[in-house]
């Protein structure tokens, strides 16, 4: 690539990223981000005060207790976060209070509830700074994951770049101070570090996709779909190599067996150590509490269904959900009918800024939604190719976790899917200007 090819590539995803810092301050608030404020306190508990054995979680747990909270959600955006307030000079005292949504939005107003906006502000910056890494991580997975027959492998990373940047749902909640920035970017960083394992297996890529694991699994519970997928996929790929083809930038992942098994046990316990390092809630016995922070997920998710005019009414809809999801619906700015109506000033002022992305008509996304259809079959039919394997394994696995175990329609459950689903079409559209190339050259040469 030419040094004008560079500059022009840093200037089109500098000004991607730019946008979505531009809004970070104008998104519309949502009362989970006074709870992931209020967690947030965990870090001067931490790595303040050295004191992480407070953070511990005995049962029995009350509802919408801290302890509830520390089980029920990760710990990287809380950390994060929490440094950023932390080193801001906010004192423990004054930290955010949680948000009730046993109350009506005015109670909350009128006891606190609403973080000041410097410090809300100064919590969205971190997060809004993961959205932004995220685009050019998604771009570059596109591009490894398109390498292996297309003769333009920059498109589908010009397009993931441009539909991630502007993709309503992702910038709206990836802004907020909430777990869905940190989860979709570890995860997409724990997938483009497993594809740079399979290009080139250092040792150092192998320790830094342990510890993006580790940080992936610790954003948030659903942080098991990226991080699963990409251990199966290595496993199974080491495991069958004879099954799968090579190509000239993959320095065959499978010179020593040995010691590349010993490397992917390595990964395996090195994601957990980080896990469990990071998440003082389940140390007394890491395995019963998690398993009780499934229990008390499932009686929320339970809660919310029945609660929530938005559930699923068949199986069927719910996989339907996972074509809708990505380009075909409105956008949502809030799940409890304690929102409705309050907001409507803070959304309207965003949308008038046009600072909401890219908010698509139905005819254009059934377009996009097509081109990642194409995008889909077109890693069917390279499954042999082991980045095209990895990136395979991560899309179904993805969708199949999601069909089965989100039970109403709240888009930010999809967010990981949407992700994927830019790269898709992204891919999807370089498939198609690859076969019409081909086709034209065909043409040529047959008349020639």
């Amino acid at each position: 690539m030419t040094w004008r090819k560079k500059a022009l590539f840093i200037g089109f995803f500098g000004v991607l990223m730019g946008y979505v810092l531009v809004g970070y301050t104008h998104v519309p608030f949502h009362g989970d981000e006074a709870d992931h404020l209020f967690k947030s306190r965990d870090f001067i508990t931490y790595f303040v005060e050295s004191d992480p054995n407070a953070l511990r979680v005995r049962p029995p747990v009350a509802i919408d207790s801290e302890e509830h909270i520390r089980l029920l959600t990760g710990t990287t955006t809380a950390y994060l976060t929490g440094y950023a307030l932390w080193s801001a000079g906010v004192e423990k005292w004054e930290w955010p209070a949680p948000w009730y949504y046993g109350l009506d939005y005015t109670w909350n107003i009128e006891n606190g509830r609403r973080p000041e906006e410097f410090k809300l502000h100064r919590a969205r910056l971190v997060t809004t700074l993961l959205t932004m890494l995220s685009i050019p991580l998604a771009a570059n997975i596109a591009y490894r994951m398109g390498r292996f027959d297309l003769r333009r492998p920059y498109l589908a990373s010009l397009v993931t770049g441009f539909l991630v940047a502007t993709h309503p749902v992702w910038l709206l909640n990836g802004r907020r101070v909430m777990q869905e920035a940190a989860l979709g970017t570890f995860s997409l960083m724990a997938v483009w570090l497993a594809l740079l394992v399979m290009q080139k297996p250092t040792l150092l890529r192998w320790i830094g996709l342990s510890i993006i694991a580790g940080l992936c699994l610790a954003s948030k519970p659903t942080g098991v779909i990226a991080v699963g997928a990409v251990m199966g996929a290595l496993i199974i790929s080491q495991l069958g190599q004879r099954f799968f083809h090579t190509i000239s930038e993959i320095q065959t992942l499978y010179q020593s067996q040995i010691r590349q098994y010993a490397r992917l046990l390595g990964v395996v316990f090195g994601t957990a150590g980080v896990y469990i390092l990071l998440t003082p809630a389940i140390w007394d016995a890491p395995l019963d509490r998690m398993h009780l922070a499934g229990e008390l997920r499932l009686q929320v998710l339970q809660g919310q269904t029945k609660a929530s005019a938005e559930a699923y009414d068949s199986n069927w809809a719910q996989g339907v959900a996972l074509i809708q999801q990505p380009f075909l619906t409105d956008l949502q700015y809030y799940e409890s009918p304690a929102f409705e109506h309050v907001l409507d000033n803070e959304i309207a002022k965003y949308e008038q800024a046009y600072l909401d992305g890219w908010q698509m008509s139905r005819p254009v996304g059934i377009i996009w939604t097509g081109m990642a259809a194409i995008g889909l079959g077109t890693l069917i039919y390279y499954w042999r190719y082991p980045t095209t394997f990895l990136a395979l394994v991560w899309t179904l696995g993805t969708a199949a976790a999601l069909g089965i175990s989100v039970p109403l329609a709240w888009q930010r459950y999809y967010l990981l899917w949407s992700l994927i689903c830019c790269i898709l079409a992204g891919i999807g559209l370089q498939a198609i200007f690859t076969l019409l190339t081909n086709r034209n050259s065909w043409m040529s040469d047959s008349h020639g």
